[in-house]
């Protein structure tokens, strides 16, 4: 999502539980979509730009233009900047990576005779963001004289749909990107480039008024190529790139029993090239009052994963600990069930919904990085045994006819895996998680917004029993609040400050700061000396302040 104007985006939509038939094997526990507004339901113009005290620079423009006269398009431009070399805990590393980042999208919507959808767009990205030692320099890339992680990223994508020209509801949905980075993590060079195309042909039927059924066919075609021991050849010696063909077809049928309660069945097959078939089922069941004040999803379903490590575990990559993976990596396999419960309260004042959900997943092949083995080295390795994520999540949601909104919500989570029968919390995972978000509006075109979130503790990686830091993280609680004042239809200006508590993680949360390349450290024997940067769960970021000032025109 980093780098869509948020101007272009027309809307989030968030599907809880297994949404495999559409999306594919992969959507295990969910799916977030990013909807962009279509061009003619932009307005001509946007732009958005602010600035931080601790110096970071973003602008977001919007341009709706014409092509032709049937065919309308959105050019958003985002830029984000960010060069001070900050080190508030003193341990000579920068506490907030920088950054130098442009994002260019385009959307183009042509208007056909027969009424139906052609819209295609694009994007591409590029950023430059490094971090390391206060007096790292571009001339230490890859050199082991003053530590500096630095990654370049090129990124572009396209993606569109096209209904075809029948009587029937047919549409082709296609996509392709390509990504490329040449990084280092100290003296551990790290370049891939990958490539991904997708199409999908969508039918869909409604066959009466109580039964719509959905048929497809997609494909989607893999390229990963980097150079490290991921794409030797099985003997480790000749790079081999991943190269993953993956045919599908799905079908979907939704039922509506009657005025309340709405039945959908999914199943989907994939052939994985390398890893053979894979099966999807999908289950949805939903009721609802008469009154549409209460409605309850329960969702069953399975999912299939191919793991990237190092497209997914930027921490085996910062060059303290030596990666090892035992045995070929099988895909992971799970499967999900997912119950929620909506409650609408309409008073005279007020509109209140309430949201509950509890989930479960199991996971066969689980795919987790072990840093406690031995603690030079990252091992990955299928689980034998099995993971589970559980937890309970409530959100209430109140709007006041005053002005006044507020949106609390909080998750009680338990993530754990099992060998030889012993549970063991997964590392980097709280239980608790908290958000809220308070906003008033005032008669006066005036604002205030005060959002925050809090965290329980997360178990974190230690370089063996003589690691003094602590094995748990403390509580903490990220706040912010901001002022909008509204001119007209056309200006906006707004400030405020983040991060209100200034809450930063101990400054020793490197380890090893002061050698970051091991020098004169026996490793082996000594463990708890080594340089590791592994041990993370918040930004160094701490408190700053924000102005900043936005212009529409319709």
């Amino acid at each position: 999502m980093t780098g869509i104007p948020q101007a272009l985006i027309e809307r989030v939509e968030i599907v809880k539980g297994p949404a495999s038939t559409l999306y594919g094997s992969e959507a295990v526990g969910g799916i977030i979509n990013i909807i962009t507004k279509k061009p003619g339901n932009s307005p001509k113009l946007t732009t958005d730009s602010f600035a931080s005290s601790w110096g970071e620079i973003n602008t977001d423009i919007g341009l709706r233009y014409k092509i032709s006269e049937k065919t309308d398009a959105l050019l958003g431009v985002n830029y984000f900047n960010f060069q001070q070399r900050i080190d508030n805990n003193n341990d000579n590393f920068t506490d907030l990576t920088l950054q130098n980042r442009i994002s260019i999208f385009n959307k183009i919507n042509i208007e056909r005779k027969s009424k139906k959808a052609f819209s295609i767009a694009s994007r591409y990205v590029y950023e430059d963001r490094w971090g390391g030692e206060l007096d790292w320099e571009r001339e230490f890339r890859g050199t082991n004289q003053i530590y500096g992680e630095s990654i370049y990223t090129n990124r572009w994508e396209t993606f569109g749909t096209y209904e075809l020209p029948t009587s029937e509801n047919i549409s082709f949905q296609f996509s392709a990107n390509g990504h490329y980075q040449d990084s280092f993590y100290g003296t551990d060079a790290y370049t891939a480039s990958q490539f991904i195309a997708f199409g999908q042909l969508v039918y869909n039927k409604q066959l009466s008024e109580k039964n719509n059924l959905l048929l497809g066919l997609a494909y989607r075609y893999t390229f990963y190529d980097d150079n490290t021991f991921a794409t030797l050849d099985e003997n480790g010696n000749i790079n081999e790139p991943s190269k993953i063909h993956l045919p599908g077809i799905f079908l979907q049928d939704e039922i509506k029993l009657n005025e309340q309660n709405n039945l959908l069945f999914g199943a989907r097959w994939d052939y994985n090239s390398v890893h053979g078939n894979i099966f999807s089922p999908r289950i949805n069941y939903k009721w609802n009052s008469k009154e549409q004040t209460d409605i309850v999803r329960l969702s069953l379903g399975n999912g299939f994963r191919v793991a990237n490590i190092f497209t997914e575990d930027h921490a085996a990559l910062t060059g303290a600990r030596e990666v090892v993976f035992e045995g070929e990596l099988k895909p992971e396999t799970s499967w999900n069930a997912n119950l929620n419960y909506v409650k609408k309260i309409n008073t005279e004042n007020s509109f209140i919904t309430l949201d509950a959900s509890a989930f479960y997943t199991y996971f066969d092949n689980r795919i987790l990085p072990d840093y406690e083995t031995d603690p030079n080295k990252i091992i990955y390795a299928n689980l034998d045994g099995f993971s589970v994520s559980k937890g309970i999540s409530l959100n209430a949601d109140v709007l006041f006819t005053n002005g006044l909104s507020i949106n609390a919500g909080a998750t009680l989570m338990d993530v754990s895996f099992t060998e030889n029968n012993i549970k063991t919390r997964q590392l980097l995972t709280e239980s608790f998680s908290g958000v809220w978000s308070i906003s008033y509006k005032f008669s006066n075109n005036f604002s205030i917004d005060y959002t925050g979130n809090l965290y329980g503790p997360m178990r974190l990686p230690l370089l063996g029993e003589k690691d003094v830091r602590p094995e748990f993280s403390p509580w903490y609680s990220i706040q912010n609040i901001q002022l909008s004042k509204k001119f007209g239809n056309n200006w906006e200006v707004y400030g405020g400050i983040k991060n209100l508590l200034n809450f930063t993680p101990p400054a020793n949360s490197i380890n090893g700061a002061n050698n970051p390349f091991d020098i004169g450290i026996d490793t082996e024997k000594n463990p708890e000396l080594a340089f590791d940067p592994s041990y993370v769960y918040a930004s160094n970021q701490g408190i700053r302040g924000f102005v900043g000032l936005r212009y529409t025109l319709f």
